[in-house]
């Protein structure tokens, strides 16, 4: 398999991207011709492979984009939030109570720095601090009505303007298989039960 600009080709000649059968552009010899001569089981390690590549490759991608585009990167008009609070909300929204030290690992900031953001967020009332009841010593953060409206006001995790600044760079054809990818890929960890 190699990865192009525009394109990623299998080691069978398949255009990834397309999904298409016929040999993409560039790729070596015959390659569809190849795959239907190769064993079954030699195809399947080589899908298996081409597969795994693709994972490796999409989860090498997925945090360059989720850095370049989410919303904690860009100002928020008319928020009375910073980016850095608004995300902290949706992580509390997305998984339930936690506790500072979770919190930190899921915003990857120092200790410090999440206790100052949570102590701001509690005394903006979008924030409370509960004692879990089996164990005095732990506390958890948690949204309260307000927290949970904010965090719905500003639902969004990638940056609307920043997102079509790059679309529109983007070749018409390559934003078409961009969109029907992902959505691929969704209905297709839909269907896995993730």
């Amino acid at each position: 398999m190699r990865i192009d600009s525009e394109i990623i080709v299998a080691d069978n000649g398949i255009n990834l991207a397309t999904g298409d059968a016929r040999p993409a552009q560039g790729a070596k010899g015959s390659g569809a011709s190849r795959a239907v001569n190769e064993p079954a089981s030699e195809r399947d390690a080589n899908d298996a492979a081409d597969i795994q590549a693709l994972a490796a490759e999409l989860g090498r991608l997925y945090p360059a984009v989720y850095r370049r585009f989410h919303v904690s990167h860009h100002a928020l008009p008319g928020a009375d939030v910073t980016p850095r609070m608004l995300s902290a909300l949706h992580h509390l929204a997305a998984s339930g109570p936690l506790t500072i030290g979770e919190l930190v690992t899921h915003l990857g900031l120092s200790k410090s720095t999440t206790t100052e953001l949570v102590d701001r967020l509690e005394a903006k009332g979008l924030v409370d601090r509960m004692r879990d009841e089996r164990d005095q010593r732990r506390v958890f953060i948690w949204l309260t009505d307000a927290g949970r409206a904010r965090a719905a006001a500003y639902a969004r995790v990638l940056e609307d303007e920043a997102l079509a600044k790059a679309l529109a760079r983007m070749a018409p054809a390559s934003r078409l298989h961009l969109i029907e990818g992902l959505r691929a890929l969704l209905r297709a960890a839909d269907v896995a039960g993730h």
